[in-house]
């Protein structure tokens, strides 16, 4: 059917022929920063007049549930079009973004899309948990959002052990969009990081991952130092807890590139993300042998690598230092 078919019929006594043939005004947003919400969309689109306000606004994701950098807006009407294309290249927090119209017909395949769409999804993905965080602590980090019954997935590890992930299953899609705007907020001194994410994605367990592990990048004399303090601790966190994940980063970034980022810090181990074809994702883990090596490295959050800045977030705790 058309796509106005979801809308109550108007009322009789208001017979209004433009409601026949609805222009659609959509409007793509490319370069985003990873982090940006619909509420900082608006705010940057502030002059025009967005359909529905956040709910006009759909941040697209890519097949991994990690945000594109990507939204398209559904503009009311062909003036806002106009002012909205006077933001193109204008700067969003430190990367410029670029304004384009979609064509009608685009339009309308966009808008169906948009209703299968993860970022209407009422799930999302929780990376960075501290390893003692509860379901509790969880409903606390959303509270005033409705989770469903049994909705907390914990991800353990190979070793069953808590891995920092979760997924939480909300009662609507307008919490679960909610709930991605409290991404990089706090449970205990840890920054949360929240992803939109699928009802088919959810898993308890990191043994369904199709790639074994992320390849290590040579730093020899490092990884035997972080193993000893594991062996030291008597439990595989030691330093693992110790990290930082790093986020934009050039596709042909080296290990060597990464510790001259932080230099002269040093870096005890570099995990490189890679995505389902193998191909680098842009991301890493980036392990230090303390607290306090970590928390310095976060003074790095958003220099550059490149042409593109880099964005870090803290997964480390003070009491983790020494043994546990």
């Amino acid at each position: 059917g058309d796509w106005t078919d979801e809308y109550p019929p108007l009322p009789t006594y208001q017979p209004d022929p433009e409601a026949e043939k609805k222009e659609l005004y959509i409007m793509q947003v490319k370069g985003l920063p990873w982090s940006c919400s619909a509420q900082e969309l608006l705010q940057f689109f502030s002059e025009c007049r967005i359909r529905d306000g956040v709910k006009g606004i759909h941040l697209t994701v890519d097949r991994m549930g990690r945000p594109s950098g990507q939204a398209f807006i559904e503009m009311e009407h062909e003036e806002d079009v106009g002012k909205a294309l006077e933001k193109h290249r204008q700067y969003l927090g430190p990367r410029y973004v670029e304004v384009y119209e979609v064509t009608n017909t685009d339009a309308e395949a966009l808008l169906k899309k948009a209703g299968q769409d993860p970022a209407e999804s009422d799930v999302v993905r929780l990376r960075g948990l501290p390893f003692s965080c509860t379901d509790q602590d969880i409903v606390m980090f959303f509270s005033g959002l409705d989770i469903v019954e049994n909705g907390i997935t914990v991800v353990l590890d190979r070793k069953a052990r808590h891995s920092g992930e979760a997924f939480v299953q909300f009662s609507s899609h307008e919490a679960a969009a909610e709930a991605l705007q409290r991404h990089r907020e706090v449970i205990g001194n840890r920054y949360i990081e929240v992803f939109p994410s699928r009802r088919d994605q959810i898993h308890s367990s990191w043994k369904k991952k199709p790639s074994s592990a992320p390849p290590f990048v040579g730093l020899p004399s490092a990884n035997r130092t972080a193993s000893a303090s594991q062996n030291r601790t008597g439990s595989a966190h030691g330093s693992a807890l110790h990290y930082i994940h790093m986020r934009g980063l050039p596709f042909q970034v080296s290990g060597e590139d990464v510790v001259k980022f932080f230099a002269p810090l040093a870096v005890s181990k570099i995990l490189m993300e890679c995505g389902a074809e193998g191909r680098p994702s842009g991301e890493a883990d980036v392990y230090f042998s303390c607290h306090k090596d970590a928390l310095t490295a976060m003074s790095r959050d958003r220099m550059y690598i490149g042409e593109r800045y880099i964005e870090l977030f803290l997964n480390s705790d003070a009491e983790s230092d020494g043994s546990w």
